[in-house]
């Protein structure tokens, strides 16, 4: 007999938590671009709460739009400008997204 999965956080099994909805809701992400050295864009995407699977959506992020990058402290780095994409896969996932200059 298996013991069911119990989520540290909403106190919920596992099959049914919802906290990763809630931060979904809860989390405004901004997506910009930047400049790096020798004027490469950077598109960057930050405001993720601390629960966040932010390496994992990375992932998504770079397989997506098919171009490098990383996440440091706490945002995610796409190499180039991606704002467009970005913006929509993000939106299709239930994140709320604004879109920066």
């Amino acid at each position: 007999m298996t013991a069911a999965v119990v989520c540290e956080v909403c106190g919920l099994p596992k099959e049914i938590c919802v906290c990763e909805e809630l931060s979904r809701e809860q989390a405004a992400l901004r997506v910009r671009i930047d400049t790096r050295r020798y004027g490469k864009a950077v598109t960057v995407v930050e405001g993720f709460t601390d629960d966040a699977n932010v390496d994992a959506l990375a992932k998504e992020l770079k397989r997506y739009v098919a171009a490098g990058g990383t996440v440091k402290e706490g945002h995610v780095e796409l190499q180039g400008d991606h704002r467009q994409k970005v913006v929509g896969f993000l939106r299709n996932k239930g994140y709320t997204v604004e879109e920066r200059a």
